[in-house]
């Protein structure tokens, strides 16, 4: 019995080295991901949604959107009608005459089609992105 015993504990001890040298590749792996990794700034960004959902229009935004648009961008009044009794139209008509650009579409409102094609678009970004990556690895 002492004999099995031992042979187990060394196949255990042998399979748990292997385990081990596994995680540290995965390990070793993830380290060299994220620090391959880069953290687009705020201007990539709002580009980035741009390229993915196409141009927006202030209609498709909700209209606590549009007023926090307003306020950022100074509008006071439209109209004769002061900024607290703007209508969703009248917002958007003020904010287009300010010369604010509407923001993306928000994902959240894309149907079933539209986010199969948003999912496409983002799947092609992200690869051409990985392929860049190996590339300039490459030619390191």
């Amino acid at each position: 019995m002492g004999e099995l015993a031992e042979i187990l504990r060394a196949n255990l001890r042998e399979l748990a080295h292997s385990h081990s040298r596994t995680l540290r590749g995965i390990d070793a792996e993830l380290k060299a991901a994220r620090e391959s990794a880069v953290v687009p700034s705020e201007q990539n960004q709002s580009d980035f949604l741009q390229a993915l959902l196409g141009p927006g229009t202030f209609m498709q935004q909700s209209k606590e959107t549009l007023k926090a648009l307003g306020k950022n961008h100074g509008v006071k009044r439209y109209g004769n009608k002061p900024f607290s009794k703007l209508t969703k139209s009248d917002l958007s008509a003020a904010l287009k005459e300010k010369g604010v650009e509407a923001p993306p579409r928000p994902i959240e409102d894309l149907n079933k089609r539209e986010l199969v094609v948003f999912s496409k678009k983002l799947m092609d970004l992200l690869l051409k992105a990985e392929i860049k990556s190996v590339q300039k690895e490459l030619a390191v």
